[in-house]
């Protein structure tokens, strides 16, 4: 039979920690102030129900002020057993506080090496952000995602306004400053088939427009498709032969067709229509350049 070093409770059998107070059991290590207790009386504490010598005033576990109150030992066997608890196989020790046991962590050597490596990582983690590495890589992905929307053409900014006007235009398809604006909505946003279907159902209301003969040829240019581009452009010249946008994408068109002497000589044009304007400056660089 051992009494528990901490708390003085009976230990009856073999335990390795005090079902009492959860303390680990050493042998031949009994409290003290059991040791002195009569054999056969005590004085329970109402507050935490420890065994006390009958002559206590204080609790030794707790530390109320007892009362005068004997008892026999034999009669509380039982009321022991049943205050004990079930026992935890969990590295967890229980401190009392009035009538509640709390849980005291107790931090074992695979707690600190688990502290540790947090603590290892968040410093590497604070270095990579300081020398930038983090923000190399965030500009590196930018950079790619911006590489494919300009691959891709494909501007999403007015989805939600193309949705809603190829929607109008289906249940009025006769209105066409409807059909013009989505095919221009369509051109930005880089859906140059569609737009050209848009196009060419108002250009077939107004052959004469060349603004947007040359905004369709635009987008057979974008796919690929310079012979069309440089065909419409020329009609859009039919009706209006001084369009200097349309003579300035002419030269564009017909360099990227590798049309040199072409390109050169609508450069020469548009430049010569106004060479003060936005198009003239930029088809006399273009000159200049090629």
């Amino acid at each position: 039979m051992n009494y528990c070093a901490e708390c003085g409770f009976k230990i009856e059998g073999e335990f390795k920690f005090c079902p009492n107070c959860g303390s680990q059991i050493i042998a031949g290590a009994v409290h003290q102030d059991k040791m002195k207790m009569n054999a056969d009386e005590v004085n329970i504490c109402k507050n935490c129900g420890e065994e006390n010598p009958a002559e206590n005033s204080e609790c030794f576990s707790c530390g109320i002020p007892l009362r005068k109150n004997k008892t026999n030992k034999k009669s509380i066997v039982k009321e022991n057993i049943k205050n004990s608890g079930m026992m935890k196989s969990s590295n967890e020790n229980y401190s009392k506080v009035g009538n509640k046991k709390t849980p005291e962590k107790i931090l074992t050597s695979l707690h600190l090496l688990m502290f540790s490596s947090i603590i290892i990582i968040v410093l590497i983690f604070v270095a990579l952000i300081k020398f930038g590495v983090f923000d190399s890589e965030v500009k590196k992905n930018v950079a790619q995602v911006n590489d494919q929307s300009s691959s891709s053409g494909v501007n999403l900014a007015n989805m939600e306004e193309i949705n809603k006007l190829e929607a109008a235009v289906t249940a009025t398809p006769d209105d066409l400053e409807s059909t013009l604006h989505l095919a221009h909505l369509q051109q930005d946003a880089g859906l140059y088939e569609k737009a050209i279907a848009n196009y060419k159902k108002y250009l077939v209301k107004n052959p004469e427009n060349a603004d947007n003969r040359v905004d369709m040829a635009i987008c057979y240019y974008n796919l690929g498709d310079n012979t069309t581009a440089i065909s419409e452009m020329e009609t859009a010249l039919e009706y209006q032969p001084k369009h200097q946008i349309a003579h300035l994408n002419l030269g564009i068109v017909n360099l990227a067709a590798r049309n040199i002497e072409a390109s050169k000589e609508w450069f020469r044009k548009a430049a010569e229509l106004d060479p003060n304007s936005e198009a003239g400056k930029r088809a006399q660089e273009l000159l200049t350049s090629h």
